[in-house]
C-alpha cells in the first residue's frame, strides 16, 4: 500500500483500502509458512510534521503446529496505529524521509507480532512415547537424572586407593 504525503490534505482524514500480496515473501518455515490473504482498511491523517495511519487488517496465515509441525490456518484481525515522521530524531514515530513510501513492511510486522508463539491445531495433543524417544514431565526427568551417575565417572569406582599414609 503506497502512501503519498504530498497529496494528503492537512488535518483531514482520508480512507484507504487495499489487498496486499505477500505470496512471494520467504518466511521461517518453522514458524510461518505463508500469508494467503491480507486486506487493509486504513484511515490516514497528515498533520504538519506527522502522518497518523489507523489500520484494520484482516489476514489469513498458515502457521506451523508446535506439536505435529503440520499447517494450521490462522485467521487474524488486527487494529493498530502507525505514526510516521520525516524527522529522524522523533522517537515516537517511524522515520520515513520520503513523501512517497510503502507501508507493506509495517503491516507485515503487525501480522508477525500477532501470531502466537505456540500454535496448535484444534484437538491436537502432544505425541506419546515412540520408538527411540520418551516423553517425560520435568519432575520425572529431574528425578531420573538425580538417580543416575555420570557414566564418565564409573571407571573411577573400580580404582583402588592404597592407604600408604598409615
Amino acid at each position: 500500500m503506497k502512501i503519498n504525503r504530498q497529496i494528503l490534505p492537512l488535518e483531514k482524514e482520508i480512507s484507504l483500502s487495499e489487498d496486499i500480496d505477500f505470496s512471494t515473501m520467504k518466511f521461517d518455515q518453522n514458524f510461518l509458512r505463508r500469508i494467503t490473504f491480507c486486506h487493509v482498511e486504513a484511515r490516514a491523517c497528515q498533520y504538519h510534521d506527522v502522518l497518523r495511519i489507523i489500520v484494520n487488517v484482516k489476514a489469513n496465515v498458515v502457521a506451523v503446529s508446535a506439536y505435529s509441525l503440520k499447517d494450521v490456518n490462522l485467521p487474524l484481525k488486527l487494529h493498530d496505529e502507525l505514526i510516521f515522521s520525516d524527522d529522524e530524531n522523533d522517537e515516537s514515530a517511524f522515520y520515513e524521509p520520503d513523501n512517497l513510501f510503502v507501508i507493506d513492511e509495517y503491516i507485515l510486522g503487525l501480522i508477525l507480532a500477532a501470531i502466537p508463539s505456540k500454535v496448535v491445531n484444534k484437538g491436537e495433543k502432544l505425541p506419546s512415547d515412540g520408538r527411540g524417544y520418551r516423553i517425560l514431565s520435568e519432575e520425572d526427568f529431574l528425578k531420573e537424572k538425580k538417580g543416575k551417575t555420570d557414566p564418565r565417572w564409573q571407571k573411577l569406582d573400580s580404582v583402588k586407593m592404597n592407604d600408604d599414609d598409615n
